[in-house]
């Protein structure tokens, strides 16, 4: 998915506003992490910039070339 340059400044500084409250949380540190991943993915997956389980596939396929 692709977004408009227009939409996505305010989604950036959103974004950032939103790593901020996390960071000054009360979270765990690994619950922190989780909230700012899925987040940053979010926000690149508006952008046409990630896709949900790349890296499992292309892990899947790394460990099925080096079996043949």
């Amino acid at each position: 998915m692709k977004t408009e340059s227009k939409y996505l400044e305010e989604i950036n500084r959103l974004l950032a506003d939103y790593l901020l409250e996390i960071k000054n949380s009360d979270l765990k540190p690994l619950s922190a992490q989780v909230y700012q991943v899925q987040s940053k993915n979010f926000v690149r997956w508006i952008n046409g910039e990630f896709t949900p389980g790349e890296v499992k596939k292309s892990k899947r396929q790394a460990q099925d070339n080096a079996a043949k």
